[in-house]
């Protein structure tokens, strides 16, 4: 129902545009792929501390993607985001402290 009165609207959100079998794909593909660039930046910088935090923050996302999103992502949304979000969440906080530690770029 949702997707249906999305088109109608004109929305071009991603379930709309790719299906929500890609569109689930994509989303946790993004969030993951761009923590463990920023991880491996941390490494780069120094930060190894930060890094190897922010690597353990990753580690309950993926598990409650797995869990709960991918398989049934419509029914699943809200327990996917109450339970991975605060892990997100602190791991843009461990990246900010990280960057506030080392300094200038």
């Amino acid at each position: 129902m949702f997707l249906c009165l999305s088109r109608k609207l004109g929305l071009q959100s991603l379930p709309v545009a790719f299906g929500i079998d890609t569109a689930k794909y994509l989303t946790v593909g993004t969030i993951d792929i761009t923590q463990l660039a920023v991880a491996g930046y941390l490494f780069y910088i120094g930060e190894t501390t930060y890094a190897l935090v922010l690597l353990g923050l990753i580690a309950p996302q993926v598990f409650f993607q797995l869990k709960y999103f991918l398989p049934d992502p419509v029914a699943n949304d809200v327990k996917y985001q109450a339970s991975a979000q605060p892990f997100l969440v602190f791991g843009i906080l461990a990246t900010g402290l990280a960057i506030g530690n080392h300094g200038p770029l």
